[in-house]
């Protein structure tokens, strides 16, 4: 019962952490526009990176940037009880990030990477919901990486 209750407890901090978000930066603010993004998979995290380096693009700046995002999750099991069923995991978040310039030409590529660990809980839906928040989180973090790396990309 105790276990139950802290993870509804982590679920309910999750949730209030990740609402009210508000950017540091504006677009104003930013030195590059983004004139292309390109990316391996579709999905509502890669959506969120995308929207999200896309929101802070400067039309007006001088640097124009091609972005290829190169998107990898993983799960996997670190530790397993006596039967051999999983009893921790760990989500990891990957993205290989090229910057190439308004040629197509490589600019600098880097990989960020995210990752964080977990015990299983036995009921299904509110692991599958725990996880679907972990990699919100993971894929933030990693985005407000990429928006710094952009912004110092000579």
């Amino acid at each position: 019962y105790s276990k139950m209750k802290k993870f509804i407890l982590i679920i309910i901090i999750m949730f209030l952490n990740s609402c009210g978000f508000t950017p540091i930066y504006s677009s104003k603010d930013s030195n590059y526009k983004i004139i292309s993004f390109q990316k391996n998979k579709n999905n509502n995290l890669t959506k969120y990176i995308q929207d999200s380096i896309i929101s802070f693009s400067n039309d007006n700046a001088e640097k124009n940037l091609r972005l290829d995002l190169n998107f990898k999750e993983e799960i996997i099991a670190i530790l397993k009880d006596s039967k051999g069923d999983p009893k921790k995991n760990r989500i990891t978040i990957i993205v290989d990030l090229k910057v190439l310039d308004k040629n197509s030409d490589l600019v600098v590529e880097k990989i960020f990477s995210e990752n964080f660990e977990y015990n299983i809980v036995d009921n299904k839906f509110n692991l599958r919901q725990y996880e679907k928040n972990i990699k919100l989180n993971l894929v933030e973090e990693i985005t407000q990486e990429i928006r710094v790396f952009l912004a110092e990309v000579k």
